[in-house]
This record gives C-alpha cells, structure tokens and sequence, in this order.
C-alpha cells in the first residue's frame, strides 16, 4: 500500500516485507540449508506456518538453479552499496556484473544499518523489533538514544529486542557463523539483532575471505552471514561518485571471485546490501536548530539527516497539524513531510506495530527527496556536515539494494 505526505506528494512503493525485502533473506536462505530435513525453531511473528518469506527456492530455479544442489548458503551484507550503485558503477566490477541477479529487494524503513540489518537478523519488520533508526527516542529516559554507535550501556539490547533472531532459530540445525571485524563483536546493535551461533573475528577483506571458505568448505551445512563494511565508510567520507569509492569497488569484485573460486559448487553465495547511498553536496547539508518556528513544539529531534524523526510536545492532531504545516513550508520543496500515523497505516514499518517499536518512533518523519540532508547542530559534532554520502530515506537510490548469486564453479 501505498499513500502520500502532508501536502499530497506520493510517496514511493511500500518496502514489501515478507515478500521483497531484506528481512525475508536470511530466513529464506536457512530454509535452504535446511532442505526440508529439519523445522527450524518458530518464527516470532509468523510461528511455523511460513519460513521461505523471500520464496528464494523459487527465484533460484526460475533463475536457472538447481535449489536441491545447495548444501551450504553465505549471504554477503555489502554495507551501502545500493543496486543503482551497482549498475551505474558496475564497470569497476565485472566479476559481479556477471552475476545472476535474483533482485532487486528493499531495506527497511528507515534505509539505515541498524534497521535492516535488525531486519535482516530476525526476519521482522522495524515495527516489530523496534530498532526503526540511527537515532531514536528511549521512552523509559524519554532521551535519544544512538542503536549504532552509541549504544546506552544501562540498555539490555536483549530486552530492547527480545525476539530471537533467525541465529538462534538456526543454530541447533545447522553450523550457524558470523564473519567480521572483531569490534563488532558483543555491541548492543550485534546483541540486539544478529545474536547467536558462532562469532568469527576477520579483520582485512583477505582474511573475511579464507575464514569464510574454511567455514563453507567443511561437511556438516552451514549458514554464514559475511558483513563487509568498507564500502559504505568510504561512501560516507568522499561519496559514491569519489575515486576512493571506486577502488573499494574493486576491491570487492576481487575478493568475491577469489572466494566463488574456492568454494564447493555445493555452497550458494549470495551478496546484498543494507541500503543504498545519495551524494550531499555540501551546500545541501542544512541546519535547521535554530528555527525557532519549526521546533516550539519538537521536544525530541533524532533518525537521521536523511529520514528526521520528530517528537512532539503536544501530539493532538491540531498541534500535530501547525508542526506539519510548519515543516511543510519549510522543507515541503525537497522533502516528504509525513504524519507517522499514516505510515503505520500503510505498513511501511510492518504489519505487526508493537507497543514498544511506536513509543521510539517519531510522532513526524522528514524524509529527504532531494539530494538534501537536514541536521539539528545543537546535537550533532561539526564534523557531521563533511559526510558526503548519506542514506535514511524512502528514494529508490537509497532502498533498492541487489540480490545476486556469486557462482561458485
């Protein structure tokens, strides 16, 4: 379903969840490695009636693959590297333009790392596990709170999401790995939503690449998330359309052919991606703390500058109303202005709201449709206004990410 913002803009396609979406793969891909043999512990939404949410058996042999041949799956989780990305700067990575394309899917709402790849983690939308942002309101403090890098230390990540993750849901059937940098390791985001099975520390692309072999080259069928962060870092630094991007482009392509090349054809690697990314020119990048008019009745201001997060002092609906009004006028041009209420509606943070996931997310939502991003200063550092590439919003650039099969023979 889709709708339209304050002013009647429409605004794009709903993100598809349990059909197109990044929450639906990782599910999907241990339904594989199951191969009927086993029932996986119950889904926490959905109960045993339905694992395969992506119908990835489906989109393999309508893709000219054999599903049954798979003993082993590797989901590859490019950070930030979106399908427009992909295709336009495809040239710098033939081994991957070469492969077999069963996408593209969507990220979560908001297109942001610790949504979608809660997402992806526990195969629920942000409305269930309630991780819907960079930064959101923490209810019981009523202060912000940052689910990437800031985690608060007194947040029990299991209690903030309690669902247990596809990990856990997998573990006892199947080898169940994670292959990444060790800082990643036991933070509130990885607690949260990609607990369980075995943690592998990789620190250099090279060493991603042997630990994930050995862990795919061994008898006994295994799922493995590989996450590969340098894409998106870079992005963010110098921008999509950087020659430094490019390079680790490159890098990239190498590093997944030389593990096609050494895997068993019996291994299905997939890579995929959070979110997609958008170049802000620097005179785009605006702040907007100081206007007094758009914030007399904001008490809490967070998401991301690409996706604004507003929390109301009075959310009646004729104060909520003069606030909309107010952010109309002002970002109306460039951005969809957007009553969270109408969201939920339209499902664009899953079917099943829960109390908690609605206590965190922002009463309004400004989401950028322009090459725009828009930052309260009073709590961001200064050096946030140099980030080039960014993401958060409901553009296609940002959403649509790939799904392409890597082959292994």
């Amino acid at each position: 379903m889709s709708f339209s913002d304050f002013r009647g803009t429409p605004v794009p396609t709903h993100p598809g969840y349990g059909a197109h979406n990044i929450a639906d793969l990782f599910e999907s891909a241990g339904t594989l490695v199951a191969q009927g043999s086993i029932t996986p512990d119950e889904h926490p939404v959905l109960g045993t009636g339905r694992h395969d949410l992506l119908n990835l058996r489906q989109r393999l042999a309508d893709a000219g693959l054999n599903p049954d041949a798979y003993r082993s799956v590797c989901v590859v989780m490019v950070d930030g590297l979106g399908e427009q990305l992909l295709r336009r700067y495809g040239s710098y990575a033939p081994y991957l333009k070469k492969a077999i394309s069963l996408g593209p899917l969507n990220s979560a709402v908001p297109s942001t790392t610790a949504a979608s790849l809660t997402s992806f983690g526990t195969a629920l939308a942000p409305g269930t596990h309630g991780i819907a942002g960079y930064d959101v309101r923490n209810p019981e403090k009523n202060e912000i709170m940052n689910q990437l890098s800031g985690w608060d230390k007194s947040v029990d990540p299991h209690q903030w999401q309690p669902y247990p993750t596809v990990f856990e849901r997998f573990e006892n059937h199947c080898e169940v790995a994670t292959v990444t940098l060790s800082k990643y390791q036991g933070t509130g985001l990885s607690e949260a939503g990609l607990r369980g099975g075995r943690f592998i520390h990789a620190q250099g692309a090279a060493a991603r690449v042997t630990l994930g072999h050995s862990i795919l080259s061994a008898r006994k069928p295994a799922l493995v998330y590989l996450y590969w962060a340098e894409i998106d870092q870079v992005g963010h630094r110098y921008g999509a359309d950087s020659p430094q991007w490019s390079e680790q482009l490159e890098e990239l392509n190498l590093h997944m052919r030389r593990l096609a090349e050494r895997l068993p054809a019996h291994t299905l690697l997939l890579l995929t991606a959070d979110h997609g990314m958008v170049d802000i020119p620097e005179e785009h990048r605006l702040d907007y703390s100081e206007r007094t008019n758009l914030l007399e009745n904001v008490e809490l201001t967070g998401g991301e500058p690409r996706m604004v997060q507003l929390y109301l002092k009075d959310a009646s609906a004729t104060a909520k109303r003069a606030t909309l009004e107010a952010w109309d006028a002002a970002y109306g041009d460039i951005a969809w202005i957007i009553d969270t209420e109408t969201a939920f509606e339209a499902g664009y943070f899953g079917d099943h709201l829960s109390d908690e996931a609605r206590a965190r997310i922002g009463d309004i939502l400004i989401a950028c449709r322009e090459d725009y991003a828009l930052y309260d200063m009073r709590h961001y550092k200064p050096h946030a206004l140099k980030m080039v590439g960014q993401h958060g919003s409901l553009t296609e650039a940002e959403t649509q990410v790939p799904l392409l099969v890597l082959p292994t023979h």
